[in-house]
């Protein structure tokens, strides 16, 4: 015991905001409670109830953190994307309290996090963690901690959008097309142009993302999925409002469209087809395509933003998804491949009988296959095109 009350206990690298090494010290507070507390050397930097902490020996399975609790965590991820068995299983195991809250689309994440929202994990696709590192909102974490992490696919490693693997860890990855009721129609061709099917139209849903729906009309109009050209932009406007006449809406929640027969055609991700599927008794009612004219593909990321109250819970959390039995029950689950063992088996088994749906890491290089990209400046024109067709 030193003089001052405090016993150091042990080190930790979990959860300090700085990376630096710490260590645990138990101390009086002023209040005259036993607390626990996260030192980073000289100021504390976190502390919390003594009977809110459990140690670990060394050497336990997932024992590198001697904390069993860091702090609660917060989720903030899109709906009916996550196993909810998996969520309890590590508040159980773990003793921390695990919440999740949905948002609607991705730029409403981003209004969020820039508002000062504490959460301590998030899910964006590629091209938003570029924006969420140049606008400093996620913070750097060392993924060689994360031990589940050692069987990604190595199309992760050091990928485009996070150099050196700093800022992110790969959830699942997708691909983009539509998705259509075979009871109701018939006439599918394979082409953008099914979002104005005649046999649906009225009952059609466009994704409610301005990147999936410019991309899929500047797709249709032969040109770069992600082109920054104003000529082509308002060609594809016009395509976007051609297309709106046909349209019950603009939704992200395709699977519930599908299930409750809202949606006849509907652009979807290839996992909500599968997810919709398992809810449904007859599995075949539910078909899937890609495009002709060309195939969006994206992967959702988990990321912890600089705001996040325990970011030695997300990492930890980040471990436990990522491990092959979990990733294996939330792909039999919500129907979206992960690049890691377990999820890629899981997949493989609920596409069998469906090639359409399946996405191979090894198509990533294929021409037809592009990855949305983020400019700034070209997002502010995409966005005013959005909100006009929008309106």
């Amino acid at each position: 015991m030193r003089a001052n009350g405090e016993m150091n206990v042990g080190k930790t690298a979990f959860g300090l905001p700085d990376r630096r090494e710490g260590r645990l010290v138990v101390r009086i507070s002023a209040d005259k409670e036993i607390v626990v507390a996260v030192s980073n050397g000289g100021d504390v930097v976190r502390q919390h109830p003594a009977d809110h902490v459990r140690f670990v020996p060394k050497g336990d399975e997932d024992g590198e953190a001697l904390l069993r609790r860091a702090g609660d965590l917060l989720i903030f991820n899109w709906a009916q994307y996550m196993d909810p068995s998996i969520k309890k299983s590590f508040s159980d195991r773990y003793g921390v309290a695990v919440n999740e809250v949905n948002f609607d689309n991705l730029e409403a994440m981003v209004t969020k996090l820039r508002a000062g929202g504490s959460y301590d994990l998030i899910f964006p696709s590629t091209e938003y963690v570029q924006r969420l590192r140049n606008e400093q909102l996620i913070r750097p974490f060392d993924r060689a901690k994360l031990k589940s992490a050692a069987t990604l696919t190595p199309y992760f490693d050091n990928p485009w959008y996070d150099p050196n693997s700093e800022f992110s860890v790969p959830y699942t990855y997708y691909t983009t097309g539509i998705a259509w009721n075979t009871d109701e129609v018939d006439t599918m061709t394979g082409s953008w142009n099914d979002l104005s099917n005649e046999q649906a139209l009225g009952r059609i849903f466009m994704l409610d993302d301005f990147q999936e729906g410019i991309g899929q009309a500047n797709l249709l109009n032969g040109f770069y999925l992600n082109t920054e050209k104003s000529d082509q932009l308002e060609t594809s406007k016009g395509t976007l409002l051609d297309q709106k006449e046909g349209l019950r809406g603009f939704s992200t929640n395709s699977v519930q469209n599908l299930v409750s027969g809202s949606a006849a055609v509907t652009q979807a991700w290839n996992g909500d087809v599968v997810n919709a599927r398992n809810q449904v008794d007859d599995p075949s009612v539910f078909a899937y395509e890609t495009c002709r004219e060309g195939v969006p593909v994206g992967s959702d990321l988990m990321c912890i933003p600089i705001t996040s109250k325990s970011p030695g819970t997300a990492m930890v959390f980040m471990d436990w998804i990522l491990r092959p039995d979990n990733a294996y029950k939330n792909v039999m689950w919500n129907g979206y491949p992960m690049p890691v063992a377990g999820g890629r088996e899981a997949f493989a088994k609920l596409v069998k009988d469906d090639p359409s749906i399946d996405v191979n890491l090894d198509q990533l290089s294929d021409s037809a296959m592009e990855f949305r990209l983020d400019n700034p400046e070209a997002r502010q024109e995409w966005t005013r095109i959005w909100t006009e067709v929008k309106a």
